[in-house]
This record gives structure tokens, sequence and C-alpha cells, in this order.
């Protein structure tokens, strides 16, 4: 089932949480809300649930008007941030209980159980307790409660935030194995770009309470539309300079850098760390730090007041404290507009 969000504005008082959101969401399909602390994801998640209330706008579940439903009455999977499973209850009496709320057959509700407990993998835990389980267990327990009652949309607000490093890896997979073996429609919250990247059909990256953009993650990455997107996608983050612009020609130091836009006074140039290199006539910068990362070393560079991040191969010998000249790759320099920071062109 597919969902749809028409206009969708939500207040709390005079802060508006929600501003004119406006989204389709593909049946069977895996999208990540995707932002800073702030930006309205969950908000977005909690009131799709029926959790917060609709200020102005509509919300459908396919051709369904759901605005204003009760979560109860929205036949949804909801999976939280902190698992919230009954503590006294072992993992198959929480993988029942909405399924006795739905005055389920007992036969029936107990394969179902046994069904969901296999897909996520932890059919051999049922007669465990909450607190006798790992955290990666313990969300797959609520992951199965979500699913086990057949929902055509499953939410999932931050499911991954109390995990370490290592759980949070297997347990996003798992998550997009399970999506994709049952093929519910999933919206997952996350501020963790890496998490949104790895596991999305799309990423629908918000600020302020409105969508910035809509994209796959590759298009995302290479194809941001504003200085906002640029900068939240990637990691480490895009470097920035304002550069002056006559006749559509600008320099970094003794960098020459043609077909920029002509009526543009000043824009702002925007480069990866791994599309810069190394040259005989570039930005002359300070090497600040060198980080080992392997197969490749990241550089931390500084320019006047501003500081710079850069990849290269971990063959590549260079020391703290040297000065060295880069330029990015051809083609691969993103244009801003320094005003409204929307993105004008590749260079």
């Amino acid at each position: 089932m597919g969902i749809k969000l028409d206009k969708l504005v939500v207040k709390f008082g005079d802060f508006t949480a929600i501003n004119n959101v406006t989204l389709e969401i593909p049946k069977g399909k895996l999208i990540s809300l995707l932002g800073p602390s702030g930006s309205g994801k969950s908000t977005t998640l909690f009131t799709i649930s029926g959790i917060h209330k609709v200020s102005s706008g509509k919300i459908y579940f396919g051709d369904r008007d759901v605005t204003g439903l009760e979560p109860e009455k929205l036949g949804i999977g909801l999976v939280f941030q902190n698992y919230a499973l009954y503590p006294h209850m072992t993992v198959r009496e929480n993988i029942m209980f909405p399924l006795k709320n739905l005055k389920w057959d007992r036969n029936k509700a107990e394969d179902r159980v046994i069904e969901v407990a296999k897909i996520v993998k932890i059919d051999p835990l049922l007669d465990r307790k909450p607190a006798q389980l790992s955290g990666g267990q313990q969300q797959r327990v609520a992951i199965a409660r979500a699913i086990a009652k057949n929902p055509e949309i499953l939410l999932l607000d931050e499911p991954l935030s109390n995990l370490d490093t290592k759980l949070r890896v297997e347990t996003r997979q798992e998550i997009r194995r399970i999506q994709q073996e049952t093929g519910v429609t999933a919206i997952f919250v996350t501020h963790d770009q890496e998490e949104a990247m790895s596991i999305s059909d799309q990423i629908v990256l918000m600020k302020d309470g409105a969508i910035q953009q809509v994209s796959t993650p590759s298009e995302i990455y290479l194809n941001p539309v504003n200085k906002f997107v640029a900068s939240f996608i990637g990691s480490p983050e895009m470097n920035f300079i304002d550069v002056d612009v006559s006749d559509g020609v600008a320099f970094l130091d003794t960098h020459k850098i043609s077909n920029l836009p002509e009526n543009k006074k000043k824009v702002t140039l925007g480069f990866r760390a791994e599309d810069l290199e190394l040259c005989d006539d570039g930005l002359e910068v300070d090497v600040v730090t060198v980080e080992i990362l392997g197969r490749e070393r990241l550089l931390t560079l500084k320019h006047r007041d501003n500081k710079y991040k850069m990849l290269v191969e971990n063959t590549c010998d260079i020391a703290e404290g040297e000065k060295i000249r880069i330029r990015p790759k051809e083609g691969k320099a993103y244009v801003f507009d320094v005003d409204s920071e929307e993105f004008l062109k590749k260079c």
C-alpha cells in the first residue's frame, strides 16, 4: 500500500513542525526520512502513524483518506527507538500481544508468531524474557511484533540508535532483508546518512519541517539540489569556498575555473574530499592533520581561516606541516548561488 501526504502541516502552538509537505511513497518500497535534529522527520512519522494530529492537509493510505484516524485504526506496524517490549512477558508473548488484541484465533496466532520469529531469526529465543536478550535481539523482537499482524505499512523511528556500531550494521541489513521479504511499505527515520544511504530505495531529506530533496541514494549524493543537501550528504562533508567571478571565470589562487555563470559576480564552489587532486597550479594549503583510513589517508587542510578535507591514496607520502597545492578534478566542482544556495551547475 502506498502513502501520500498532501500539503501536510503540523503545528504545536505557534511552532510549525511540518510545513506544507507533499510526498508520495510507492507501495513496497523502503523510504528513509533523513535530516538533522529538529528537521521534522520523526514528527512526520508520528503524524502518519496517527500519534500527532494534522493541522491541515491530508494523509492517504492507498486511496483511503486516513487523516485524523487513531493509530489502532490504521493497521500499521510501528517500531520505536527504545524497543518498548513488555519486560514481564516472554518473546513469544510480546509478539503475540497485538494478535490477542485483534482477537486472532489462538492456533493461527501461535503459527504466526513462529512464522515471524523465523523471518527475523529469533525463533530459538521465544521463551526468553527481554532482559535475557542483547539490544539487537530485542530490536528484532520489536520488529517481529510490528509485522505479526501483517501490516501493509511499517514505520520505524530511529530503530538502531541504541545499538553499537557492529549491531547497527547487522540490524539495518536485517531490516532491509525483512522489508524486501515481506513486501511491506516501510518508512525509516534516521539522522544517520550512512544508514539511509545503505538500505533505502529513496531518501527524503528534511530541514526545518520541509523537504529539501527526494532522490535515490546515488542521485542525492551525485546531484544535490542545494548547498544544504550537498553538505549533509557525504562523509567527509563537502568542502565549500566562495569565489569572485568575472566573465564566467574564477581563480583558486593560480588555478583557473571557467564556464561559471556569467551573470554572477560571486558563487560558492563545492568539492568533495575524493574529488580534489594535487597540482602545480592551484590553491595553496597547509596540511594540518593526516589520518590513516586503511587504503586511504584523510588530509585536513587549511587555507587562511578555512579548513578542507581531502582523500588521497595511502601510498601518497604527505606529512603534517607541509604546504601543497590542490584543485577540484575536471567536472567535479559544484557551483551554488551564494544567496539562495541553489545548485547551478558543475564545472
